[in-house]
């Protein structure tokens, strides 16, 4: 059986005077995102999330409000899951 895979998403706002705005970036190859990645074996979520945030937009002034959530999901050897599909806009029109 393999071992476990830790992933984390950081969900970066910023407040406007229309709201909160989400920073969304556009990847070279898996198109508009939000940071995520794979939590190393030497830290936690919680730097693993700022670390994913720092490599992927170049902020380093960061520093986490709230967790979201978690969620484990035991998959079939080679399988990925969606658990739920999201429309997600790159700009407000």
């Amino acid at each position: 059986m393999s071992e476990p895979v830790q992933k984390v998403t950081a969900f970066i706002t910023r407040e406007s005077t229309s709201g909160s705005d989400l920073l969304l970036f556009k990847h070279p190859h898996a198109g508009i995102q939000i940071p995520a990645g794979t939590v190393e074996d030497d830290e936690t979520p919680e730097e693993a999330a700022l670390r994913e945030a720092a490599e992927e937009t170049g902020l380093t002034d960061l520093s986490i409000r709230q967790a979201l959530g978690s969620a484990e999901t035991k998959l079939t050897e080679g399988l990925r899951v969606i658990a739920k599909p999201t429309k997600v806009y790159a700009r407000p029109d």
